[in-house]
């Protein structure tokens, strides 16, 4: 009997519909799964505590709130607290690393190069399945 494998589930957190849709295709691409969307904190809260995924990529400049404000009320409600946490922003300083980092975010990227979150998707996503030649055995162990 083979096992079933749940791939990587994501939620995005941000504004632009355009890096929405960017990161969605890339996403499913590297065969996760994109579970939602929201560019307001308040909606996101809300959406996580039912959705729960395993990743939350949080931009810091929101419509409504900011991405400090998704991770505080996470922090703080203890909601998710296994789920990686990064923070991908224009706003790539120290100080909003060391804020981000000390608000549970596990890793934080600029949105000048979303070539570190991808690869960090690849990996997660690659570490849900193996590879579909490899025959599964699993009456031995």
């Amino acid at each position: 009997m083979g096992e079933f494998f749940k791939p990587l589930q994501i939620y995005v957190v941000e504004d632009s519909e355009i890096l929405q849709q960017t990161l969605a295709s890339a996403i499913t691409a590297l065969g996760a799964e994109l579970t939602g969307c929201s560019g307001s904190a308040q909606t996101a809260v809300a959406d996580l505590s039912v959705l729960r995924p395993d990743l939350i990529v949080i931009d810091l400049s929101l419509k409504f709130g900011s991405g400090f404000d998704v991770l505080r009320a996470l922090q703080q409600e203890q909601l998710l607290p296994e789920a990686i946490k990064v923070v991908l922003t224009n706003h790539a300083n120290d100080e909003y690393r060391n804020r981000s980092l000390s608000l549970g975010a596990s890793h934080f990227f600029a949105k000048t190069d979303t070539s570190q979150l991808l690869a960090l998707i690849d990996t997660l996503a690659r570490s849900r399945h193996p590879p579909s030649s490899e025959v599964v055995d699993t009456s031995e162990h």
